[in-house]
């Protein structure tokens, strides 16, 4: 990202932010006064080792995860204590690691439900917001197959799609590239591309760093329930310590 770009990224207001958050699951602190922010527009990827934070993170941000300390603000406005379905109400959708569709309802029909439940639209519209959503996602032709029927690769557009439906101002995607083939990852990429060029604010967990790279703005490193570093993409995966907590060495 160029001076220029990261000086009208910073100008943007920011769309979803913690601070200091903590959470505890007994003595273990999976998040330890974690801040963290995005910004409208913007997207964000998260990396770091396998029991680092970065799924607590986003349960705490979703409502999924009460928090035990600090302050989560989305459009400025406080929404630490709202329960899930009233983020989502507000625009803040998730996707799951494993994707979570209604597998006896057919794809387009999943959607649907989301467009409804999540999107409060009326029955005309949901019909509307859920064909323009099957359309953005490339899930036309699999519109009345059983959702139980799709591969993954189809299964995790089914979990961005239903996301989607719920017309949030801020997606938080989880490790949507796990168990893809690289055929298969290109064309997901291509998809958040596409949301990034419609100016959807996204925050993006992913192991896989090749992907993160064609598309985030900024990375954010976690280890230890901590925020390790975070700026300039590239800049960051040269930090020693990144490197060291995400490769579990230290570089040569």
């Amino acid at each position: 990202m160029s001076k220029v770009q990261k000086k009208a990224q910073s100008a943007k207001p920011i769309a979803l932010e913690g601070r200091g958050l903590v959470k505890r699951y007994g003595s273990l602190r999976a998040l330890d006064n974690v801040d963290f922010h995005v910004h409208a527009q913007e997207v964000v990827g998260v990396v770091g080792p396998n029991g680092a934070g970065k799924t607590t993170l986003f349960g705490a941000l979703a409502g999924t995860y009460p928090v035990n300390g600090g302050q989560i603000h989305f459009d400025g406005a406080p929404i630490t204590y709202l329960a899930s379905q009233q983020r989502c109400a507000l625009g803040i959708a998730r996707t799951y690691q494993v994707p979570r569709p209604f597998l006896g309802m057919t794809v387009f029909e999943n959607i649907l439900v989301a467009a409804r439940a999540g999107g409060d639209c009326s029955k005309t519209e949901a019909v509307d917001v859920a064909a323009s959503i099957l359309d953005q996602t490339g899930l036309m032709a699999l519109a009345d197959i059983p959702a139980a029927a799709t591969g993954l690769l189809d299964r995790k557009r089914l979990e961005v799609a239903r996301a989607l439906a719920t017309r949030p101002k801020v997606i938080l995607l989880d490790e949507i590239g796990g168990g893809l083939t690289e055929a298969e990852l290109l064309q997901l990429i291509d998809l958040i591309s596409d949301l990034k060029a419609s100016g959807m604010t996204i925050v993006w967990i992913e192991h896989i760093l090749h992907a993160l790279l064609k598309v985030i703005d900024r990375l954010v490193c976690m280890a230890e329930g901590r925020v390790l570093a975070e700026g300039d993409p590239k800049d960051v995966m040269k930090d020693p310590a990144v490197r060291s907590a995400y490769l579990g060495s230290e570089p040569e």
